[in-house]
């Protein structure tokens, strides 16, 4: 009756009363239930823990916001039932910012990532990336930091995300979002420190795309740090920005660069615009010369009168060669003589074969050159044949030596014969020689005068590319007067520049070829250099040595051009032995090179010292990392001790860290005799030094973590060698927690090895279990410990995600033996073959004390004194 009225107070105390309790759990649930049904849930609670029905109790708990009772029931029910429940209650303390509380809840829900993403959401970094770290695999890290990563980019907040990007050792990530949104100083940060090699590229891609925008002066920015201010110059040039073109070279390239810049921007305005431009800028040289190359000579001689009258035959010079060009002989006679250049006036006279005036301007402006007039003028009756005018005119000229090798070239035998007899009584017996070897069909060395007759015949007969062809006939074969050959192919380049354009790249590749062939290096790069061809003019300079010339055009040819010529200049000073040349010729930093690349560090590190700290450490590195290579870790550590580390090589400091723990551990003579530690924990205090002052909490913990590592593995060797097996386990097991730094089978290995020697078979056979899993996934090629089975370390420090080796540490034989000992320890019926937790939690903690007291330098209460004595002077030894 109570029942069907719900009065459940007197039907559960007359069930107490009368039938010994038997319904009064229904009667409980029954009530609780209609509590519930009644919004009453605070109620029911405490009826739903009377009738055993926990589900319901912490439901109505829940419902009626009674979170510390359902914190307490959730203690009563089994995993798989309470997971929802601790998973809500974690919920309602993260909202209500009891994050310690909500931490623990997902964790006892297996809900380490909600966790992490609580401390992410309110930026508690190193705490969510502790969490990660201990209950997530690389993988799920990665995985939870990128997606948070990328909320915090949408919500704009590009600090917090880069800083997970980082923490996930994706950079490159954090890089292109900052690029994405324009945030181009953080991207240059980031490069910096992780991408070094690509800044110099990352510089010119931003500013190209920069330029492309428009954006000029941030554009300019990046091209000077990517040192390749020429192409900020050509920018402003293309977009008629000359004013910041000058600025940006004067700024970065000097005076001569400036105006360089002047005189192109001149060239763009033209004519007296383009002087009176560079008047202003104080070139009057380079007015005046510009004025008279673009034909306006009025303005030219106007300059040179009011600020350069000694530019004033010059000036006088090139307008007669103007006026040459134009026809006006007459015209250009006068500024010929104005110039004080009669013997312009007289060639170009005898170009026209105008002989009365060629003798007029001589005889009364310069009366040395009338043999030259007769000479040309007798040149022109041989070519017509008229041998009697021309063999008078050459014995005017005091040239009857012209006469005879102009009867010779027409094998005309006997007049020259004549005229030797007359005038030249000394070559008559040589010239009968030669009749002779004529006669017999010997030939001799040609002269220059026959060398060079056919081609100025066909030249003068206006057939120009007949002429060349002729010009190009003449070889080395014909002649060994080098300065003949190249007079005679710099005609036929004249020529093609001249009159056969379209023939001016094959005859130039040709004649720059034969000069090279003959050692003229200089002519035949300037000839490149006329046609715009500053690549192969600048390999012509290099193939002849003259560096100099090379560099200077490099500059003109881009930023990647110079550095090539640069290269290479510092490989053939290497190889030729000319660092020291280079360092006194003030080249100190390519001399260095040269002393890097021919293995004298010493010296280099000498020179650089004297250049400074940044120099210094520059080439400190490189050497390191050159006897990284080697496999000298050792020596490498003692550099970076020596000479200094920087936060931006860390990744090289981790590597060579780890290389020389696993050396120590191994056996490896240099590591193991204890230098190399020496040298190591030396250079991890300088590391952590210069992390604690970039403030980078992080990476400063994983450097302390390595030094710590260090003095274990010194600890390690003492207690062996003192014959400490107690202290010895201690430590071989200590360090198990840092097998993501040390070949993790040595670490077990060692630690089963310590164990057995301490009689502690429980844990020998757990970590030689271990080791004989993690060699067997070595040999199936496995790179990480994914597929291993962790069940026997769960719940302890001793971390569960590592990398493997690469290869094994142990040899067949020894592998073979830990089998045979597993074996039979698994038949042991004392063997327990589990891990004792609370032993190993003992010994990690005892280790932390030690490690705290070796760092103050006294003792502490309850660390064991055995132990911080091995690790005291462990670490005293290594310095």
């Amino acid at each position: 009756a109570y029942r069907k009225g719900q009065a459940y107070s007197r039907a559960v105390e007359l069930s107490r009363r009368a039938f010994q309790g038997r319904e009064v759990v229904e009667l409980e649930q029954l009530w609780g239930d209609y509590l519930v049904a009644n919004k009453q849930p605070d109620a029911a609670v405490n009826h739903f823990t009377e009738a055993g029905a926990y589900i319901k109790a912490i439901d109505a708990a829940i419902a009626c916001r009674q979170w510390p009772k359902a914190a307490q029931i959730v203690e009563t029910l089994d995993m798989a039932d309470a997971k929802p429940y601790l998973l809500a209650i974690a919920r309602h303390n993260e909202s209500v910012r009891n994050y310690d509380e909500a931490e623990n809840f997902y964790l006892r829900a297996g809900a380490a990532q909600d966790a992490v993403e609580m401390y992410s959401k309110i930026n508690k970094w190193e705490r969510a990336h502790r969490l990660a770290t201990q209950h997530m695999t690389q993988a799920e890290v990665a995985m939870l930091y990128i997606t948070q990563a990328h909320k915090l980019e949408g919500a704009g907040k590009f600090k917090e995300a880069e800083r997970l990007y980082v923490m996930v050792n994706e950079p490159d990530l954090a890089i292109n979002m900052h690029k994405k949104n324009r945030r181009y100083d953080d991207m240059i940060r980031l490069v910096t420190s992780y991408r070094k090699d690509l800044l110099t590229e990352t510089h010119l891609h931003l500013a190209q795309q920069l330029e492309t925008e428009g954006n000029f002066k941030l554009a300019e920015k990046h091209y000077v740090e990517a040192q390749d201010w020429g192409s900020a110059v050509n920018m402003y040039r293309a977009n008629d920005l000359w004013d910041d073109a000058i600025r940006v070279a004067k700024l970065h390239g000097g005076v001569n660069a400036s105006k360089k810049v002047a005189y192109a921007w001149a060239v763009s305005l033209g004519g007296e615009a383009g002087a009176k431009l560079l008047t202003k800028f104080g070139l009057i040289e380079q007015a005046i010369d510009y004025a008279t190359e673009s034909g306006a000579f009025e303005h030219a001689f106007a300059l040179s009168h009011a600020s350069r009258k000694e530019k004033l035959p010059e000036v006088h010079l090139k307008y007669a060669m103007y006026l040459e060009d134009e026809g006006r002989f007459e015209d250009a006679e006068k500024e010929f003589i104005k110039a004080d250049k009669p013997k312009e006036a007289i060639d170009m006279y005898v170009h026209q074969q105008d002989w009365p005036n060629a003798t007029r301007v001589a005889e009364g402006n310069d009366p040395g050159s009338m043999p030259d007039v007769l000479v040309a003028q007798a040149k022109a009756c041989v070519e017509r044949s008229e041998f009697t005018k021309a063999e008078a005119l050459f014995v005017r000229a005091k040239k009857p030596e012209l006469a005879v090798n102009a009867y010779k070239t027409a094998q005309r035998w006997n007049d020259a014969s004549r005229i030797a007899r007359e005038f030249l009584p000394h070559k008559v017996a040589e010239l009968a020689q030669e009749h002779a070897a004529f006669l017999r069909g010997e030939t001799s060395q040609e002269s220059h005068e026959a060398l060079m007759a056919r081609g100025r015949s066909l030249e003068e007969a206006r057939e120009f590319s007949p002429a060349i062809d002729a010009y190009l006939q003449v070889t080395a074969e014909r002649t060994k007067n080098h300065d003949t050959l190249e007079e005679v192919w710099e005609n036929a380049v004249k020529l093609a520049m001249n009159h056969v354009p379209d023939r001016i790249d094959d005859v130039v590749a040709t004649v720059s070829q034969r000069l090279i062939d003959i050692k003229r290096y200089t002519q035949a790069a300037e000839l490149y250099e006329g046609v715009d061809r500053h690549q192969d003019a600048i390999n012509v300079y290099m193939s002849g040595g003259l560096w100099e010339q090379a560099r200077e055009l490099a500059k003109l040819a881009g930023s990647q051009v110079e550095r090539e010529v640069n290269e290479a200049y510092k490989r053939q000073m290497a190889s030729s032995g000319a660092a020291e040349e280079l360092v006194h010729s003030g080249n100190v930093a390519e001399g260095i090179d040269a002393y890097a690349q021919k293995g004298e560090w010493d010296r280099a590190l000498e020179v650089a010292q004297q250049q400074g700290a940044p120099m210094l450490l520059k080439y400190a590195t490189l050497h390191g990392a050159a006897l990284i290579q080697q496999g000298a870790h050792g020596q490498a550590a003692a550099i970076f001790a020596k000479y200094g580390t920087s936060s931006a090589n860390v990744s090289m400091y981790r590597r060579l860290a780890k290389d020389i723990i696993a050396g120590a551990a191994t056996g490896q003579q240099e590591a193991r005799g204890g230098g190399a530690l020496m040298q190591l924990r030396q250079m991890l205090q300088a590391v952590v030094i210069g992390l604690k002052q970039s403030g980078d909490d992080s990476l400063t913990a994983e450097f302390e973590r390595l030094l710590w590592i260090v003095q274990l593995t010194a600890a390690k060797a003492a207690a062996e060698e003192r014959g400490a097996t107690e202290s010895t386990r201690k430590i071989c097991v200590s360090l198990l927690r840092y097998i993501r730094e040390i070949p993790a089978d040595l670490a077990f290995y060692e630690a089963g090895l310590a164990c057995k020697a301490n009689n502690d078979l429980n844990m020998t056979f757990v970590f030689f279990n271990r080791y004989l899993d993690i060699s067997e996934a070595i040999e199936e090629h496995e790179n990480t410990s994914a597929t291993l089975d962790n069940s026997d370390f769960a719940d302890t420090e001793i971390p569960s995600d590592f990398q493997l080796p690469e290869r094994q540490h142990l040899s067949d034989g020894e592998r073979e033996k830990v089998r045979d000992l597993v074996l039979e320890l698994s038949m042991n019926e004392r063997v327990q073959q589990a891990l004792n937790h609370d032993e190993l939690e003992a010994i990690f903690k005892e280790a932390d004390q030690v490690r705290e007291a070796v760092t103050r330098g006294t003792r502490g209460p309850g660390s064991n004194v055995e132990l911080f004595e091995i690790v005291r002077d462990a670490v005293s030894q290594l310095g």
